[in-house]
């Protein structure tokens, strides 16, 4: 039933019955239009698809396939036509045996006006009931799919605040994924670096458009659910281990910017397989984001050795002196030393301001660091700060300027530690992968995701880490420790490529014959022919 219109079509294998029906009522008057006529079942069955007609009049008597059989391959293919059969007296106890197959109903020929017309009201009455109630029923299912997603939407915002327990979690998470919570999962966050004076309205719509860039990116991918947190920023929920953020980051960086001229910045949380810990990797990859936004935007910066939080209930938003010492945490001097002197010129610009007042900010910070420098391991820092008479140098200050200039130095003198301290970690753990690798190459399951669940590391901030320490990609580098061994291999033996293949860790000889060249220079078979001579 369209626009409110009933259709049928008439079925008779002669053609006065066939127009006979047709003008025995005034059928408009009803509502009701026949849109088709045939001679045999056949010919019916090719009008039901293209015209979709609401009901079907039908001789049971007719060549090739009678009326019985055409309305049962009716109904197969739609259940809602109505089939009607024309039938004679004599086969009267026959028609009625048909409603047992799903008929409407029969008519006696020859057929009366008054019984059709009655028949006829019946049919319409019977067919706006039912597109009543499926229209009702897509009405509800509509709005229930709407509600799904508006709900699911806040169980995925619950999940960044964790205030539910984890056995509601548990249970509201099969309730919308459909299966029980037993992977592991991480959290991304994306930041566009918008216009300061902007306007809320346009902020929003750059919101919006950077949340679409990151849906079309994702959209083939299982496992990742993208939204809004209560700040605007996109959040990346990626369900699996097999799922890395990294990359899906580096995408969205480039698209945004090719794509809406904007800088952004992601920032990656750990992983974990508990839903109320979910929470903990959305602060840990907002840390991450403040840290990668400080070095101007563009990158993908993954939670782990270099970014640490203090605390895990520490309020989001940093107050100043917290945002210095965030500075000296992560190794960022200069913005630590310029958020000192902003800090103390505001206070020496502001009228009525005291030197006490500049002593009680100083303790502060004072605390505030050598808290910092016990939770990061650097205790013999902070007992040489507490000898050097720390506090004593900061009282014999004069000046608010002598006072920022004290701070700064400070400031410097831990940023460089932790640092350096962590150049020398991140050497060390590189140093004990490439001795793992030069020990487990063949085995065909080391990997990127493998060798970074052993180290306990995040598989994303071991390959930047790896890169910048030995100058290529770490599935490079394996790749060539791989090569090199099978070139040696085909010096020293006679054996086929699988088979060295599988020596060195590669299951796939098409993958090996493939990467042996793009390593070598040559092909397997040109490189053997060159070893020959």
């Amino acid at each position: 039933m369209e626009n409110g219109r009933i259709t049928a079509i008439a079925v008779d294998d002669e053609v006065n019955p066939r127009k006979l029906l047709q003008v025995l009522l005034d059928w408009n008057s009803l509502g009701i239009e026949f849109i088709g006529e045939a001679a045999n079942g056949n010919e019916a069955l090719d009008l039901i698809d293209p015209l979709k007609p609401n009901i079907v009049f039908t001789d049971i008597n007719m060549p090739y396939m009678d009326g019985l059989e055409l309305a049962r391959l009716v109904r197969e293919k739609d259940p809602f036509i109505k089939v009607v059969i024309l039938t004679a007296y004599p086969e009267f106890e026959y028609a009625k045996q048909s409603v047992r197959i799903g008929v409407h109903d029969f008519l006696l020929k020859p057929i009366q006006p008054d019984v059709l017309g009655k028949l006829a009201f019946d049919l319409k009455e019977a067919i706006e009931k039912e597109t009543a109630h499926w229209n009702e029923y897509r009405k509800i299912k509509t709005e229930l799919l709407e509600n799904t997603f508006e709900l699911k939407e806040k169980f995925l915002l619950d999940l960044l605040v964790g205030t539910s327990s984890l056995e509601q979690l548990n249970r509201r998470y099969e309730y919308f994924f459909g299966e029980p919570f037993q992977t592991c999962c991480s959290v991304a966050v994306l930041d566009v670096h918008a216009e300061p004076n902007g306007g809320e309205e346009k902020n929003l719509i750059l919101s919006i458009g950077c949340k679409r860039v990151v849906e079309i990116l994702v959209h083939e991918r299982e496992g990742v659910n993208v939204f809004h947190d209560n700040s605007g920023r996109v959040v990346i929920v990626n369900w699996g281990a097999a799922i890395e953020p990294e990359p899906i980051g580096e995408q969205a960086i480039r698209a945004i910017k090719d794509k809406m001229g904007y800088q952004t910045t992601v920032g990656v949380g750990s992983v974990y397989d508990k839903l109320n810990q979910v929470k903990n990797s959305y602060k840990e990859a907002l840390e991450a984001l403040r840290y990668g936004k400080f070095y101007g935007g563009g990158h993908v910066i993954s939670f782990g050795e270099d970014i640490r939080l203090v605390d895990s209930a520490m309020d989001l938003k940093l107050t100043e002196m917290e945002e210095i010492i965030f500075f000296i945490k992560t190794g960022i001097k200069e913005q630590a030393v310029h958020a000192i002197d902003k800090l103390f010129l505001s206070l020496a610009t502001t009228r009525g301001a005291t030197i006490e007042q500049a002593y009680s900010l100083g303790v502060h910070f004072l605390s505030l660091l050598l808290l910092a420098m016990s939770e990061l391991g650097f205790s013999q820092m902070r007992t040489d700060l507490l000898n050097d008479g720390l506090y004593n140098r900061m009282f014999g200050c004069q000046t608010f300027n002598e006072l920022s200039l004290l701070l700064s130095e400070l400031a410097k003198e831990a940023a460089d530690n932790i640092k350096g301290t962590r150049n020398k970690k991140t050497s060390r753990i590189i140093d004990e992968v490439l001795t793992y690798l030069a020990e487990e190459f063949r085995n065909p399951e080391v990997s990127l995701g493998s060798v970074s669940q052993k180290f306990h590391l995040n598989s994303s901030y071991l390959s930047r880490i790896f890169k910048q320490e030995m100058g290529q990609s770490f599935t490079d580098y394996l790749l060539k420790l791989r090569i090199d061994e099978a070139v040696k291999l085909m010096n020293e033996t006679d054996w086929k490529a699988y088979q060295i293949a599988e020596r060195v860790g590669i299951m796939d000889p098409y993958y090996f014959s493939h990467r042996f060249k793009k390593v070598t220079g040559v092909s397997i078979q040109e490189y053997k022919r060159t070893s020959q001579k």
